[in-house]
C-alpha cells in the first residue's frame, strides 16, 4: 500500500521489507536516502530499525514514520532514534508531503507532515480524556520538537545544535570534512532603530529567503541567534567553506529589502578536523574569525586560524565575565606586580600554542587561563607576599595552596579546561609537582605551556634579591629542566618563537619584582 502511494506520485522504491532484519539487508544493497517504517514493524521492531539504518547509513538517511492510532504510543520511541516525520495511516497525500519534505533537508517533524498528527493527537487526547501518561509524555514531546524558526522559516537554534553533532560523528566516523559557517548581520541595531522592528523583521525573512538560494539541498541553514545564522556543510573543506561564504555574503549584499535598502553580512568559517575535532570548539573557531571579519571592517568572510592576527585576537576579544573580571581587578589592586606578570604570561603563552597547532579557540582559553593562573594569590597572607627574603617552608605550604585556591575561585565561571590550566599550572614532568602530583601527559596541555611561560616570565624579571637572568640563559635553564621539570616540545617551541624573532615585543612591559 506505502509503495503504491509512493509510486503513484512518482517517488522511487527501491524496495520493500517485511521486518526490521530485512529492512536493514536491503538498505545495505539499495543505499536509499529515505525509509518509510510503520510503527507495527515486526523483528526488531521499528525503533531499533531506524536507529540502525541511520547508523549504518554511508549517507545521511532520514526517517518518515507511518502509525495507525493502536500503534500512536511508539511514535515517541522512533523519534528519539530518528525520525525525521512521521504521518497517520490512510492519509497518502500527507506521506507523499513527508517524503518528499525530508529528501530535501526540510528535515525534523516539518511542517506539513507534523501539524496533522499533532492535531490529531491533541483530538484523540481531549476525546477520549484517558490519563494516559506515556500519551501526555508523547503530546509534550512532539509539541517541544518544534523546530523551524517561525519568522525566517528556516531551522532553529536547537535543530543547528543537533544536526551539527550528527553531521560530526559522521564526519569523523569516515574521515571526511564539514564545514561550519556563522554569519551576522552588520549594524542590524541600526536598522531597527531607523526603520522600526518591522522593518529589522523583514530583513530577517529576506535574508532568510537569500540564505536557501545559495546552499546546497544537503546543507543546512538555521537562525541560532537574534541576527545571527549557522550554516552546516557536510562534505565540505576550508576552499569550499569559503565559496560558500563568499557566494552567501555577494548575494546578501546585492539583495535590495524594500524600505529598509541593501544590508550586509559578516561571516566566519571553521572546518573539522583542521580547526576543531569537536562541537564546540568548531563553533568558537568559527565565531572567532567572524569576530576577525567584523574587526576588519564587516561585509567580509574569514576563515579561523588562517591569519597572522589569529594570537592579536586571542588577545583582543572580550573572554572575561563578570566573576574573572572581578577577580583580576581584585588581583591588581591587592597584588599590581602579578597582575603584571599574569598580563605578560598572557600575552606570549598564546604564541607557544600557536606554535603547538591549539585551536584558535583553545588558544582564546590558554590566554584566559594565563591571566587568572595566580588568582589563587588572593588568598595568600600579606607577610608572605611582600616578604622580601626567602620564604620558609611553612610559608611556601601556604604559597602552594594557590593553584587549588586559584581552580575553586574560577571553576564555575570559565570553560573546565580553563579550570583545570590554573589547577595544573605548578605540576612538573617528573610527577614532583603541586597540588596533584601529576606527571608528563597527565598534565593539561595548557597547564605545561603555562608552567614555562610563568617561568620564564619570572626568570627574566627584576627581583629584589637577584638580577633578571637574559633571555639566552633563561632559555638555557629551560632546557636543562626540560624533561623533568618542563615539556620539552613546549621549551622547544618558546626557543624557535624567540629566535624567529616574533618574540621580539612580548615582554616589553614595565618591570617589576616577582616571586614565584
Amino acid at each position: 500500500m506505502t509503495a503504491n502511494v509512493l509510486l503513484s506520485a512518482r517517488v522511487e522504491v527501491v524496495g520493500e521489507a517485511a521486518s526490521g532484519e530485512q529492512a536493514l539487508a536491503l538498505a545495505r544493497s539499495t543505499h536509499p536516502t529515505v525509509a518509510v517504517i510503520d510503527a507495527g514493524l515486526s523483528g526488531i521492531g521499528p525503533a531499533t530499525t531506524a536507529r540502525r539504518l541511520r547508523e549504518e547509513a554511508d549517507r545521511r538517511m532520514e526517517i518518515v514514520a507511518v502509525a495507525s492510532f493502536e500503534n500512536i504510543g511508539r511514535i515517541g520511541d522512533m523519534v528519539a532514534a530518528g525520525a525525521a516525520a512521521y504521518v497517520v495511516k490512510g492519509k497518502p497525500a500527507e506521506l507523499i508531503a513527508a517524503v518528499r519534505s525530508v529528501s530535501v533537508g526540510s528535515g525534523l517533524l516539518s511542517a506539513e507532515a507534523s501539524r496533522p498528527v499533532l492535531e490529531e493527537v491533541s483530538r484523540l487526547y481531549d476525546r477520549e480524556r484517558v490519563r494516559n501518561v506515556e500519551l501526555e509524555k508523547m503530546v509534550s514531546r512532539l509539541q517541544a520538537l518544534s523546530v523551524t524558526d517561525s519568522l525566517t522559516g528556516l531551522k532553529n537554534h536547537g535543530f543547528f545544535f543537533d544536526r551539527l553533532a550528527e553531521e560530526l560523528e559522521r564526519s569523523s566516523r569516515y574521515q571526511r570534512p564539514v564545514a561550519v559557517i556563522i554569519a551576522d548581520i552588520d549594524n542590524f541595531k541600526l536598522v531597527n532603530d531607523a526603520f522600526g522592528h518591522a522593518a529589522g523583521d523583514a530583513v530577517l525573512r529576506t535574508l532568510g529567503d537569500v540564505f536557501r538560494t545559495q546552499l546546497r539541498e544537503v546543507d543546512l541553514a538555521c537562525r541560532i541567534g537574534g541576527e545571527e545564522f549557522g550554516f552546516v556543510l557536510p562534505e565540505t573543506d576550508e576552499e569550499g567553506g569559503m565559496r560558500a561564504a563568499e557566494r552567501i555574503r555577494t548575494a546578501v549584499a546585492a539583495h535590495t529589502v524594500p524600505e529598509v535598502g541593501n544590508v550586509t553580512v559578516s561571516l566566519g568559517v571553521a572546518v573539522f578536523p583542521e580547526h576543531a575535532t569537536e562541537r564546540d570548539e568548531l563553533l568558537e573557531s568559527a565565531d572567532t574569525a567572524l569576530y576577525q571579519a567584523k574587526h576588519e571592517g564587516k561585509n567580509c568572510s574569514r576563515l579561523a586560524g588562517n591569519s597572522s592576527m589569529t594570537v592579536q585576537l586571542t588577545r583582543a576579544r572580550p573572554t572575561t565575565g563578570p566573576v574573572v573580571g572581578a577577580l583580576l581587578a581584585a588581583l591588581r589592586m591587592r597584588v599590581p606586580y602579578l597582575a603584571e606578570h599574569s598580563v605578560r604570561v598572557a600575552e606570549f603563552a598564546p604564541a607557544i600554542g600557536e606554535g603547538m597547532g591549539l585551536s584558535v579557540a583553545r588558544l582564546g582559553r590558554l590566554r584566559l587561563a594565563a591571566l587568572l593562573h595566580d588568582v589563587g594569590m588572593l588568598g595568600v597572607p600579606d607577610a608572605i607576599l611582600v616578604k622580601p627574603g626567602a620564604l620558609d617552608a611553612a610559608e611556601w605550604d601556604v604559597v602552594r595552596d594557590h593553584p587549588q585556591n586559584g581552580f575553586d575561585l574560577v571553576v564555575d565561571a570559565v570553560h573546565v579546561e580553563v579550570a583545570q590550566a590554573v589547577l595544573c599550572h605548578h605540576e612538573r614532568m617528573d610527577g614532583t609537582g603541586y597540588p596533584r602530583g601529576l606527571a608528563g601527559g597527565e598534565i593539561p596541555v595548557l597547564a605545561r605551556i603555562l608552567l614555562v611561560a610563568d617561568a620564564f616570565d619570572a626568570m627574566t624579571m627584576p627581583r629584589s634579591y637577584q638580577r633578571p637572568f637574559t633571555r639566552a640563559d633563561a632559555l638555557a635553564e629551560l632546557r636543562r629542566n626540560a624533561g623533568s621539570q618542563f615539556d620539552a616540545k613546549v621549551v622547544e617551541v618558546l626557543s624557535d618563537h624567540l629566535g624567529s624573532g616574533r618574540g621580539s615585543n612580548v615582554l616589553e612591559f614595565p618591570q617589576r619584582g616577582f616571586a614565584s
